[in-house]
Protein backbone atom coordinates (compact mmCIF):
# COMPACT_ATOMS: atom_id res chain seq x y z
CA UNK A 1 0.00 0.00 0.00
CA UNK A 2 1.41 3.34 -0.74
CA UNK A 3 1.49 5.87 1.88
CA UNK A 4 1.76 6.02 5.43
CA UNK A 5 -1.19 3.80 7.15
CA UNK A 6 -3.02 5.37 10.04
CA UNK A 7 -3.92 2.39 11.91
CA UNK A 8 -0.79 0.86 12.57
CA UNK A 9 0.20 3.17 15.67
CA UNK A 10 3.68 1.24 17.15
CA UNK A 11 4.90 0.15 13.53
CA UNK A 12 5.44 3.02 11.54
CA UNK A 13 4.80 5.92 14.07
CA UNK A 14 5.22 5.80 18.05
CA UNK A 15 2.50 6.05 20.13
CA UNK A 16 4.81 8.65 22.36
CA UNK A 17 4.80 11.40 19.34
CA UNK A 18 1.05 10.66 18.52
CA UNK A 19 0.17 11.22 22.02
CA UNK A 20 2.38 14.75 22.01
CA UNK A 21 0.53 15.51 18.70
CA UNK A 22 -2.76 14.82 20.47
CA UNK A 23 -2.11 17.14 23.43
CA UNK A 24 -1.69 20.46 20.93
CA UNK A 25 -4.63 19.16 19.27
CA UNK A 26 -6.51 18.95 22.57
CA UNK A 27 -5.53 22.47 23.62
CA UNK A 28 -6.11 23.52 20.34
CA UNK A 29 -9.76 21.85 20.47
CA UNK A 30 -10.28 23.38 23.72
CA UNK A 31 -9.41 26.78 22.44
CA UNK A 32 -11.61 26.49 19.77
CA UNK A 33 -15.04 25.73 21.60
CA UNK A 34 -14.57 28.50 24.22
CA UNK A 35 -14.05 30.82 20.90
CA UNK A 36 -17.80 28.90 19.78
CA UNK A 37 -19.23 29.39 22.92
CA UNK A 38 -18.61 33.33 22.99
CA UNK A 39 -19.35 33.45 19.47
CA UNK A 40 -23.46 31.76 20.01
CA UNK A 41 -23.73 33.95 23.24
CA UNK A 42 -22.90 36.99 20.54
CA UNK A 43 -25.35 35.55 17.56
CA UNK A 44 -27.51 34.60 20.61
CA UNK A 45 -29.34 37.95 20.59
CA UNK A 46 -30.57 37.49 17.17
CA UNK A 47 -32.67 34.16 15.85
CA UNK A 48 -31.42 35.01 12.26
CA UNK A 49 -27.83 35.44 13.41
CA UNK A 50 -28.07 31.80 15.28
CA UNK A 51 -29.67 29.85 11.88
CA UNK A 52 -26.92 31.94 10.36
CA UNK A 53 -24.20 29.83 12.95
CA UNK A 54 -26.24 27.04 12.23
CA UNK A 55 -25.55 26.57 8.70
CA UNK A 56 -22.26 27.03 9.09
CA UNK A 57 -21.57 24.31 11.31
CA UNK A 58 -23.80 22.47 9.13
CA UNK A 59 -21.65 23.20 5.91
CA UNK A 60 -18.44 22.55 7.90
CA UNK A 61 -19.72 18.96 9.47
CA UNK A 62 -20.58 18.07 5.58
CA UNK A 63 -16.71 18.88 4.83
CA UNK A 64 -15.82 17.18 7.60
CA UNK A 65 -17.15 14.15 6.88
CA UNK A 66 -16.60 14.24 3.17
CA UNK A 67 -12.62 14.63 4.73
CA UNK A 68 -12.88 11.58 7.03
CA UNK A 69 -14.14 10.04 3.67
CA UNK A 70 -11.36 10.76 1.64
CA UNK A 71 -8.80 9.47 4.90
CA UNK A 72 -10.49 6.00 4.90
CA UNK A 73 -10.22 5.60 1.00
CA UNK A 74 -6.59 6.35 1.20
CA UNK A 75 -6.22 3.44 3.33
CA UNK A 76 -7.55 0.99 0.70
CA UNK A 77 -4.87 -1.32 -0.48
CA UNK A 78 -6.08 -0.83 -4.07
CA UNK A 79 -5.96 2.83 -3.79
CA UNK A 80 -2.60 4.95 -4.48
CA UNK A 81 -3.14 7.87 -1.61
CA UNK A 82 -0.18 9.77 -3.69
CA UNK A 83 -1.72 9.76 -7.13
CA UNK A 84 -3.11 12.50 -9.03
CA UNK A 85 -6.71 11.62 -9.28
CA UNK A 86 -6.21 11.83 -4.98
CA UNK A 87 -4.43 14.71 -5.03
CA UNK A 88 -7.33 16.51 -7.07
CA UNK A 89 -10.05 15.08 -4.84
CA UNK A 90 -8.46 16.70 -2.12
CA UNK A 91 -7.68 19.77 -3.61
CA UNK A 92 -11.26 20.33 -4.57
CA UNK A 93 -12.49 18.84 -1.09
CA UNK A 94 -9.93 22.17 -0.35
CA UNK A 95 -11.54 24.32 -2.60
CA UNK A 96 -15.35 23.57 -1.15
CA UNK A 97 -13.73 24.20 2.42
CA UNK A 98 -12.65 26.94 1.38
CA UNK A 99 -15.97 28.29 -0.81
CA UNK A 100 -18.09 28.09 2.09
CA UNK A 101 -15.51 29.54 4.79
CA UNK A 102 -15.21 32.53 1.99
CA UNK A 103 -18.96 32.78 2.32
CA UNK A 104 -19.61 32.96 6.11
CA UNK A 105 -17.00 35.43 6.38
CA UNK A 106 -18.80 37.48 3.43
CA UNK A 107 -21.88 37.48 5.36
CA UNK A 108 -20.10 38.84 8.69
CA UNK A 109 -18.04 41.67 6.46
CA UNK A 110 -21.91 42.94 5.17
CA UNK A 111 -23.24 42.47 8.40
CA UNK A 112 -20.69 44.63 10.10
CA UNK A 113 -20.37 47.44 7.51
CA UNK A 114 -24.33 47.63 7.40
CA UNK A 115 -24.42 48.46 11.23
CA UNK A 116 -24.42 51.79 10.58
CA UNK A 117 -27.07 52.13 8.09
CA UNK A 118 -29.02 50.10 10.62
CA UNK A 119 -28.71 52.72 12.86
CA UNK A 120 -29.36 55.33 10.84
CA UNK A 121 -32.67 53.66 9.68
CA UNK A 122 -33.93 53.55 13.38
CA UNK A 123 -33.06 56.96 14.04
CA UNK A 124 -34.98 58.14 10.49
CA UNK A 125 -38.07 55.37 12.58
CA UNK A 126 -38.07 57.87 15.20
CA UNK A 127 -36.86 61.53 13.92
CA UNK A 128 -39.77 63.97 13.07
CA UNK A 129 -40.58 64.84 9.52
CA UNK A 130 -41.27 68.39 10.27
CA UNK A 131 -37.27 69.04 12.26
CA UNK A 132 -35.98 67.16 8.60
CA UNK A 133 -37.86 69.80 6.84
CA UNK A 134 -35.88 71.98 8.54
CA UNK A 135 -32.52 71.14 8.00
CA UNK A 136 -33.07 68.89 5.24
CA UNK A 137 -30.00 70.93 3.00
CA UNK A 138 -27.12 69.10 5.63
CA UNK A 139 -25.32 65.74 4.48
CA UNK A 140 -25.77 64.35 7.68
CA UNK A 141 -29.06 64.88 7.65
CA UNK A 142 -29.64 63.24 3.73
CA UNK A 143 -29.56 59.81 4.55
CA UNK A 144 -32.15 60.42 6.90
CA UNK A 145 -34.35 62.41 4.62
CA UNK A 146 -34.51 59.49 1.76
CA UNK A 147 -35.41 56.87 4.37
CA UNK A 148 -37.80 59.10 5.39
CA UNK A 149 -39.19 59.41 2.23
CA UNK A 150 -39.13 56.21 1.02
CA UNK A 151 -41.19 55.11 4.47
CA UNK A 152 -43.89 57.41 4.12
CA UNK A 153 -44.30 55.66 0.14
CA UNK A 154 -44.19 52.47 1.67
CA UNK A 155 -46.85 53.37 4.03
CA UNK A 156 -48.75 54.31 1.32
CA UNK A 157 -48.94 52.55 -1.41
CA UNK A 158 -49.71 49.44 1.24
CA UNK A 159 -51.85 50.65 3.18
CA UNK A 160 -50.27 50.38 6.23
CA UNK A 161 -50.60 52.87 9.71
CA UNK A 162 -47.87 55.02 10.69
CA UNK A 163 -47.02 52.64 13.62
CA UNK A 164 -45.27 50.31 11.31
CA UNK A 165 -42.08 50.03 12.12
CA UNK A 166 -41.00 50.33 8.82
CA UNK A 167 -36.91 49.93 10.10
CA UNK A 168 -37.77 46.49 11.40
CA UNK A 169 -39.17 45.51 8.67
CA UNK A 170 -36.40 46.68 6.68
CA UNK A 171 -33.63 44.68 9.38
CA UNK A 172 -35.69 41.81 9.39
CA UNK A 173 -35.42 41.38 5.70
CA UNK A 174 -31.88 42.27 5.80
CA UNK A 175 -31.45 39.60 8.37
CA UNK A 176 -33.64 37.07 5.95
CA UNK A 177 -31.42 37.79 3.45
CA UNK A 178 -27.98 37.32 5.42
CA UNK A 179 -28.96 33.54 6.22
CA UNK A 180 -29.29 32.59 2.77
CA UNK A 181 -25.71 33.66 1.66
CA UNK A 182 -24.28 30.22 3.11
CA UNK A 183 -27.61 28.28 1.24
CA UNK A 184 -26.02 26.73 -2.09
CA UNK A 185 -28.38 25.09 -4.64
CA UNK A 186 -28.46 23.00 -7.68
CA UNK A 187 -28.07 26.06 -10.25
CA UNK A 188 -25.72 28.05 -8.28
CA UNK A 189 -23.56 25.03 -8.27
CA UNK A 190 -24.27 24.24 -12.18
CA UNK A 191 -23.28 27.69 -12.77
CA UNK A 192 -19.94 28.01 -10.40
CA UNK A 193 -18.63 24.75 -12.18
CA UNK A 194 -19.62 26.29 -15.91
CA UNK A 195 -17.30 29.36 -14.76
CA UNK A 196 -14.56 27.21 -13.70
CA UNK A 197 -14.27 25.10 -17.02
CA UNK A 198 -14.70 28.09 -18.65
CA UNK A 199 -11.48 29.35 -17.30
CA UNK A 200 -9.75 25.93 -18.11
CA UNK A 201 -10.83 26.58 -21.38
CA UNK A 202 -9.61 29.64 -21.59
CA UNK A 203 -6.11 28.56 -20.18
CA UNK A 204 -5.57 25.79 -22.42
CA UNK A 205 -6.22 27.92 -25.10
CA UNK A 206 -3.71 30.51 -24.40
CA UNK A 207 -1.03 27.54 -23.39
CA UNK A 208 -1.67 26.52 -27.11
CA UNK A 209 -1.24 29.81 -28.55
CA UNK A 210 1.96 30.45 -26.30
CA UNK A 211 4.08 27.36 -26.01
CA UNK A 212 6.78 29.17 -24.28
CA UNK A 213 4.09 30.03 -21.92
CA UNK A 214 4.11 27.92 -18.69
CA UNK A 215 0.90 26.58 -17.76
CA UNK A 216 0.79 27.53 -14.22
CA UNK A 217 1.78 30.75 -15.70
CA UNK A 218 -1.41 30.99 -18.11
CA UNK A 219 -3.66 30.42 -14.89
CA UNK A 220 -2.36 33.15 -13.25
CA UNK A 221 -2.96 35.53 -15.88
CA UNK A 222 -6.71 33.76 -16.38
CA UNK A 223 -7.05 34.36 -12.75
CA UNK A 224 -6.36 38.15 -13.19
CA UNK A 225 -8.60 38.69 -16.08
CA UNK A 226 -10.99 37.08 -14.13
CA UNK A 227 -10.53 38.91 -10.99
CA UNK A 228 -11.43 42.05 -13.46
CA UNK A 229 -14.27 40.86 -14.92
CA UNK A 230 -15.84 39.99 -11.56
CA UNK A 231 -14.68 44.00 -10.52
CA UNK A 232 -16.69 45.31 -13.54
CA UNK A 233 -19.44 42.71 -12.78
CA UNK A 234 -19.93 43.92 -9.01
CA UNK A 235 -19.54 47.81 -10.40
CA UNK A 236 -22.75 47.46 -12.99
CA UNK A 237 -24.69 45.61 -10.28
CA UNK A 238 -23.52 48.27 -8.25
CA UNK A 239 -24.54 50.86 -10.58
CA UNK A 240 -28.31 49.10 -11.70
CA UNK A 241 -28.97 49.30 -7.75
CA UNK A 242 -28.23 52.93 -7.46
CA UNK A 243 -30.33 53.67 -10.02
CA UNK A 244 -33.65 51.60 -8.89
CA UNK A 245 -32.86 53.16 -5.53
CA UNK A 246 -32.91 56.89 -7.40
CA UNK A 247 -36.19 55.93 -8.92
CA UNK A 248 -37.57 55.04 -5.78
CA UNK A 249 -36.37 58.17 -4.06
CA UNK A 250 -38.40 60.16 -6.99
CA UNK A 251 -41.01 58.34 -6.81
CA UNK A 252 -41.26 59.19 -3.03
CA UNK A 253 -40.36 62.83 -3.95
CA UNK A 254 -37.37 63.45 -3.53
CA UNK A 255 -36.40 66.47 -5.02
CA UNK A 256 -33.08 68.37 -6.22
CA UNK A 257 -34.63 71.84 -5.41
CA UNK A 258 -34.11 72.03 -1.63
CA UNK A 259 -37.54 74.58 -1.14
CA UNK A 260 -39.30 71.69 -2.83
CA UNK A 261 -38.05 69.09 -1.07
CA UNK A 262 -38.91 71.16 2.66
CA UNK A 263 -42.54 71.83 0.97
CA UNK A 264 -42.86 67.92 0.69
CA UNK A 265 -41.21 66.81 3.84
CA UNK A 266 -43.64 69.34 5.58
CA UNK A 267 -46.50 67.93 3.89
CA UNK A 268 -45.19 64.63 4.71
CA UNK A 269 -45.48 65.97 8.54
CA UNK A 270 -48.78 67.37 8.15
CA UNK A 271 -50.32 64.12 6.45
CA UNK A 272 -48.33 62.00 9.23
CA UNK A 273 -49.56 64.62 12.16
CA UNK A 274 -53.45 63.88 11.63
CA UNK A 275 -52.76 60.05 10.78
CA UNK A 276 -50.82 59.73 14.30
CA UNK A 277 -54.25 62.01 16.33
CA UNK A 278 -56.67 59.17 14.78
CA UNK A 279 -54.26 55.77 15.37
CA UNK A 280 -54.32 52.87 18.31
CA UNK A 281 -52.19 49.99 18.17
CA UNK A 282 -55.22 47.88 17.60
CA UNK A 283 -56.27 49.35 14.53
CA UNK A 284 -52.86 49.64 13.01
CA UNK A 285 -52.55 45.88 13.94
CA UNK A 286 -55.87 44.98 12.19
CA UNK A 287 -54.35 47.30 9.36
CA UNK A 288 -50.91 45.58 8.96
CA UNK A 289 -52.64 42.18 8.95
CA UNK A 290 -54.64 43.38 5.84
CA UNK A 291 -52.47 45.58 4.01
CA UNK A 292 -52.72 45.77 0.13
CA UNK A 293 -50.29 46.92 -2.54
CA UNK A 294 -51.09 49.24 -4.78
CA UNK A 295 -48.79 49.87 -8.12
CA UNK A 296 -47.27 52.85 -9.27
CA UNK A 297 -43.48 52.16 -9.50
CA UNK A 298 -42.12 50.86 -12.60
CA UNK A 299 -37.97 50.11 -12.34
CA UNK A 300 -36.93 48.07 -15.23
CA UNK A 301 -35.65 44.69 -15.36
CA UNK A 302 -36.33 44.20 -11.90
CA UNK A 303 -37.16 40.80 -10.64
CA UNK A 304 -36.88 39.97 -6.92
CA UNK A 305 -36.19 36.29 -7.80
CA UNK A 306 -33.33 36.88 -10.08
CA UNK A 307 -31.72 39.62 -8.87
CA UNK A 308 -31.73 37.52 -5.44
CA UNK A 309 -29.83 34.82 -7.72
CA UNK A 310 -27.69 37.64 -9.02
CA UNK A 311 -26.31 38.89 -5.81
CA UNK A 312 -25.68 35.21 -4.54
CA UNK A 313 -23.83 34.73 -7.57
CA UNK A 314 -21.69 37.43 -7.16
CA UNK A 315 -20.85 36.61 -3.46
CA UNK A 316 -20.25 32.72 -4.60
CA UNK A 317 -17.85 33.60 -7.36
CA UNK A 318 -15.79 35.98 -4.99
CA UNK A 319 -15.41 33.24 -3.31
CA UNK A 320 -14.53 30.82 -5.61
CA UNK A 321 -11.86 33.41 -6.47
CA UNK A 322 -10.55 33.37 -2.97
CA UNK A 323 -10.32 29.53 -3.10
CA UNK A 324 -8.10 29.55 -6.81
CA UNK A 325 -6.26 32.69 -5.51
CA UNK A 326 -5.23 30.57 -2.41
CA UNK A 327 -4.48 27.33 -4.20
CA UNK A 328 -3.21 28.03 -7.32
CA UNK A 329 -1.68 31.80 -6.88
CA UNK A 330 -0.09 31.80 -3.26
CA UNK A 331 2.31 29.36 -3.63
CA UNK A 332 4.10 31.10 -6.50
CA UNK A 333 3.80 34.42 -5.68
CA UNK A 334 7.28 35.13 -5.62
CA UNK A 335 7.54 33.82 -9.77
CA UNK A 336 4.70 35.73 -10.58
CA UNK A 337 6.35 38.87 -8.84
CA UNK A 338 9.51 37.77 -11.25
CA UNK A 339 7.78 37.44 -14.03
CA UNK A 340 4.70 40.20 -14.09
CA UNK A 341 6.04 42.72 -11.29
CA UNK A 342 4.44 44.50 -8.39
CA UNK A 343 1.32 45.82 -9.83
CA UNK A 344 0.23 42.52 -11.09
CA UNK A 345 0.48 40.91 -8.10
CA UNK A 346 -1.33 43.64 -6.31
CA UNK A 347 -4.32 43.23 -8.59
CA UNK A 348 -4.66 39.88 -7.37
CA UNK A 349 -6.17 40.90 -3.83
CA UNK A 350 -7.12 44.23 -4.66
CA UNK A 351 -10.85 43.33 -6.65
CA UNK A 352 -11.18 40.70 -3.87
CA UNK A 353 -10.87 43.59 -1.08
CA UNK A 354 -13.26 45.87 -3.35
CA UNK A 355 -15.59 43.60 -3.97
CA UNK A 356 -16.32 42.35 -0.40
CA UNK A 357 -15.26 45.32 1.25
CA UNK A 358 -17.12 48.30 -0.76
CA UNK A 359 -18.97 46.87 -3.12
CA UNK A 360 -20.85 43.83 -1.80
CA UNK A 361 -22.54 45.60 1.32
CA UNK A 362 -23.95 48.15 -0.71
CA UNK A 363 -25.16 45.76 -3.43
CA UNK A 364 -26.65 43.86 -0.99
CA UNK A 365 -28.23 46.93 1.08
CA UNK A 366 -29.77 48.43 -1.95
CA UNK A 367 -31.07 44.69 -2.90
CA UNK A 368 -32.99 44.55 0.60
CA UNK A 369 -33.87 48.11 0.30
CA UNK A 370 -35.50 47.99 -3.41
CA UNK A 371 -37.07 44.29 -3.41
CA UNK A 372 -38.70 44.89 0.07
CA UNK A 373 -40.35 48.40 -1.25
CA UNK A 374 -40.89 47.61 -4.59
CA UNK A 375 -43.75 44.79 -3.01
CA UNK A 376 -44.05 43.96 0.05
CA UNK A 377 -42.08 40.58 1.17
CA UNK A 378 -44.62 38.63 3.01
CA UNK A 379 -42.31 36.43 5.39
CA UNK A 380 -41.53 39.16 6.92
CA UNK A 381 -44.05 41.37 6.91
CA UNK A 382 -45.54 38.30 8.95
CA UNK A 383 -42.54 38.07 11.50
CA UNK A 384 -42.51 42.00 11.85
CA UNK A 385 -46.44 42.28 12.49
CA UNK A 386 -45.70 38.99 15.14
CA UNK A 387 -43.22 41.16 16.37
CA UNK A 388 -45.58 44.49 16.89
CA UNK A 389 -48.29 42.22 18.45
CA UNK A 390 -45.81 41.34 21.03
CA UNK A 391 -45.01 45.23 21.51
CA UNK A 392 -48.76 46.23 21.81
CA UNK A 393 -48.91 43.05 24.65
CA UNK A 394 -46.17 44.68 26.31
CA UNK A 395 -47.27 48.37 26.52
CA UNK A 396 -50.55 46.83 28.53
CA UNK A 397 -48.41 45.33 30.53
CA UNK A 398 -45.59 47.91 30.63
CA UNK A 399 -46.88 50.11 33.71
CA UNK A 400 -47.68 47.38 35.54
CA UNK A 401 -44.51 45.66 35.31
CA UNK A 402 -42.40 49.04 36.06
CA UNK A 403 -44.55 49.21 38.78
CA UNK A 404 -43.77 45.77 39.94
CA UNK A 405 -40.20 46.15 39.81
CA UNK A 406 -39.91 49.28 41.07
CA UNK A 407 -41.94 48.30 44.57
CA UNK A 408 -39.25 44.94 44.44
CA UNK A 409 -35.88 47.40 44.86
CA UNK A 410 -38.00 49.62 46.79
CA UNK A 411 -38.00 52.97 45.10
CA UNK A 412 -40.72 54.95 44.89
CA UNK A 413 -42.17 57.50 42.35
CA UNK A 414 -40.05 60.20 43.94
CA UNK A 415 -37.05 58.05 43.87
CA UNK A 416 -37.45 57.38 40.13
CA UNK A 417 -38.16 61.24 39.09
CA UNK A 418 -34.33 62.06 40.77
CA UNK A 419 -32.80 59.50 38.69
CA UNK A 420 -33.94 60.78 35.43
CA UNK A 421 -33.12 64.07 36.77
CA UNK A 422 -29.85 62.66 37.25
CA UNK A 423 -29.48 62.16 33.56
CA UNK A 424 -31.04 65.20 32.48
CA UNK A 425 -27.71 67.59 33.23
CA UNK A 426 -29.51 70.78 31.33
CA UNK A 427 -32.73 69.90 33.01
CA UNK A 428 -34.78 70.46 29.92
CA UNK A 429 -37.23 67.48 31.24
CA UNK A 430 -35.88 65.31 28.16
CA UNK A 431 -33.56 62.51 28.09
CA UNK A 432 -32.41 60.50 25.26
CA UNK A 433 -34.22 57.20 25.06
CA UNK A 434 -30.41 55.02 25.76
CA UNK A 435 -30.59 56.96 29.00
CA UNK A 436 -34.09 56.26 29.84
CA UNK A 437 -33.43 52.93 29.16
CA UNK A 438 -30.21 52.94 31.16
CA UNK A 439 -32.98 53.99 34.30
CA UNK A 440 -35.32 51.43 33.73
CA UNK A 441 -32.64 48.74 33.91
CA UNK A 442 -31.75 50.34 37.52
CA UNK A 443 -35.76 49.91 38.30
CA UNK A 444 -35.32 46.63 37.44
CA UNK A 445 -36.83 46.26 33.95
CA UNK A 446 -34.57 45.02 31.38
CA UNK A 447 -35.27 45.10 27.35
CA UNK A 448 -32.97 45.67 24.35
CA UNK A 449 -32.51 48.65 22.52
CA UNK A 450 -34.38 48.29 19.71
CA UNK A 451 -36.97 46.40 21.45
CA UNK A 452 -37.36 49.97 24.34
CA UNK A 453 -37.12 51.98 21.39
CA UNK A 454 -39.81 49.92 19.48
CA UNK A 455 -42.31 49.56 22.76
CA UNK A 456 -41.24 53.43 23.27
CA UNK A 457 -42.49 54.56 19.64
CA UNK A 458 -45.78 53.51 21.21
CA UNK A 459 -45.82 54.80 24.92
CA UNK A 460 -44.39 58.20 24.12
CA UNK A 461 -44.29 61.05 21.66
CA UNK A 462 -40.90 61.70 20.75
CA UNK A 463 -39.06 65.03 20.03
CA UNK A 464 -36.47 63.58 17.99
CA UNK A 465 -34.58 60.75 19.90
CA UNK A 466 -35.67 62.17 23.14
CA UNK A 467 -38.40 61.74 25.37
CA UNK A 468 -40.39 63.49 28.06
CA UNK A 469 -39.61 61.72 31.29
CA UNK A 470 -42.89 62.94 32.54
CA UNK A 471 -44.77 60.99 30.25
CA UNK A 472 -42.94 57.64 32.12
CA UNK A 473 -43.96 59.53 35.32
CA UNK A 474 -47.66 59.43 34.53
CA UNK A 475 -47.72 55.86 33.39
CA UNK A 476 -45.87 54.84 36.96
CA UNK A 477 -48.79 57.13 38.50
CA UNK A 478 -51.43 55.72 36.89
CA UNK A 479 -50.50 52.29 37.23
CA UNK A 480 -50.28 52.83 41.12
CA UNK A 481 -53.52 54.80 40.91
CA UNK A 482 -55.14 51.03 39.27
CA UNK A 483 -53.06 49.44 41.63
CA UNK A 484 -54.83 51.27 44.41
CA UNK A 485 -58.45 50.99 42.78
CA UNK A 486 -57.94 47.55 42.71
CA UNK A 487 -57.33 46.42 45.97
CA UNK A 488 -59.98 48.85 47.17
CA UNK A 489 -62.38 47.15 45.61
CA UNK A 490 -61.11 43.44 46.34
CA UNK A 491 -61.21 45.25 50.36
CA UNK A 492 -64.97 46.05 49.83
CA UNK A 493 -66.01 42.90 48.22
CA UNK A 494 -63.95 41.18 51.29
CA UNK A 495 -65.39 43.24 54.16
CA UNK A 496 -69.16 42.64 52.20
Amino acid sequence: MAGTSLFRVGDNVELWRVLLHLSVLVVCLLLFERLLHRLERHAAVSTKYQQLLSKAYRELMILGLIGLGLKVIKELSSVDGNSAAMTAFQVADLTIFILALALILQAVCIFLVLRRHNVQADRAEHVSTEDLALSSSTKETQELVHLRLLRHMFLTRFELPQLFPFAKYLRQAQNNQITHMTEVGAPMWVLLLSVAWVLEGITMALTYGEPRLARRRGLVLVLIGFSWALLVLHVVVFAYFRSCVQKLLKAAGLSTDQSTLASRLRAIAREEARAWTQEDAGKALLAMQKSESTPGIDIRWFSRESWHFTVMMLLMLNGFYLALVVQCVVYQIKAVYGDLGLVEVLVIPLSLALNTLVLQPQIFRSFVLVSSIFSVDDTTLSEVVTHFREIVELRSEFALLLRENMQLQKMSIGDLHEELQCHDETRSGFIDMEKMRIVLRVCGLHLSSFRFSSVARLLFELKGMQIEYAQLLKLVAIAQSDDLSKRRRRGRRDHC
